[in-house]
């Protein structure tokens, strides 16, 4: 689901895979894996969409709400605190979609 929602982002974005890539900071050949279902994404990725783009990661992992979040939270990326929180919220999220064992 994560891979077929991440395509729908970039889709509904209107980027291609180099652009899509470049925006979130990460290699074009990791996200083509990302979307491919080859690799699990990282916690990085989740950040970065959160940060950059405003994805509701609950959406991202589960299809359930809406794609982009309404009220933005707001992650400064020298602080670690707020890092570290969004971490431990994706990971509940996947343990929770049963997409990583708990």
């Amino acid at each position: 689901m994560i891979n077929d929602n991440l395509r729908k982002i970039r889709e509904e974005l209107g980027l291609s895979m180099t652009k899509f890539s470049e925006k979130l900071e990460i290699p074009a050949m990791t996200l083509i894996h990302y979307e491919r279902g080859d690799r699990t994404p990282s916690a990085q990725l989740f950040i970065q969409l959160d940060k950059k783009l405003n994805i509701n990661l609950n959406w991202l992992v589960s299809g359930k709400g809406e794609m982009f979040n309404q009220n933005a939270l707001s992650f400064e990326p020298s602080n670690e605190e707020l890092e570290k929180t969004m971490y431990k919220i994706m990971m509940q999220i996947l343990k929770k979609n049963n997409i990583i064992e708990k």
